[in-house]
């Protein structure tokens, strides 16, 4: 079943708002792969002009529009600051989804993802009927695994060829919570 979510659709957190993103956000993003590494964990390419950037934000809202993947700017609102992006993506699997992030190089280590991806397991397991939401991270990508950790997911597989990263595999181990353990863990509460 395809779900429905409205365009202007947002979730407030304490700090953070997750909302639709919009071409506004595009100067942002690009600021943040110019960092150096920014890109080493994620399966895309760092964009050589801003202008790289348009298409990937038309496919996210084709992707919203046909109920596959609902991507998320994160902002602080009282500043109007990108902070990051969050992604839940349709698996081939039955009401299991996919989680996907990343923060802005400047705003690292503040807790705006955690906050951000225990919203994000609200709405999949509520508003998408998920049983199961998984993700990956790189091996050395000790932030990512430590928000997971802290959102409820556990280990369930090491993955020794997730995907290639200039000529190289990038190992990567995948992390779950189903919705049983989700209500469990006491997320729901947050």
């Amino acid at each position: 079943m395809q779900r429905v979510v409205p365009t202007d659709f947002t979730i407030q957190t304490a700090r953070c708002l997750l909302r639709r993103p919009s071409a506004d956000d595009i100067p942002h993003v690009f600021s943040a792969t110019r960092f150096a590494r920014f890109n080493d964990g994620m399966q895309w390419e760092p964009p050589t002009t801003i202008e790289e950037l348009d298409e990937p934000l038309q496919e996210t809202w084709r992707d919203w529009d046909e109920g596959k993947m609902f991507g998320f700017t994160i902002v602080d609102p009282a500043v109007n600051s990108l902070l990051g992006r969050i992604g839940i993506r349709k698996t081939s699997r039955a009401d299991v989804w996919n989680l996907g992030f990343w923060t802005h190089p400047e705003h690292q280590g503040r807790g705006y993802m955690t906050e951000a991806a225990t919203a994000m397991l609200r709405f999949g397991f509520e508003e998408l009927g998920a049983t199961q939401i998984e993700a990956s991270y790189a091996l050395w990508n000790k932030s990512s695994r430590r928000v997971l950790e802290k959102v409820g997911m556990k280990f369930i597989a090491y993955i020794p060829h997730a995907f290639q990263k200039k000529g190289h595999w990038i190992e990567a181990n995948k992390m779950s919570i189903t919705k049983r353990e989700w209500l469990l863990f006491g997320c729901r509460d947050r």
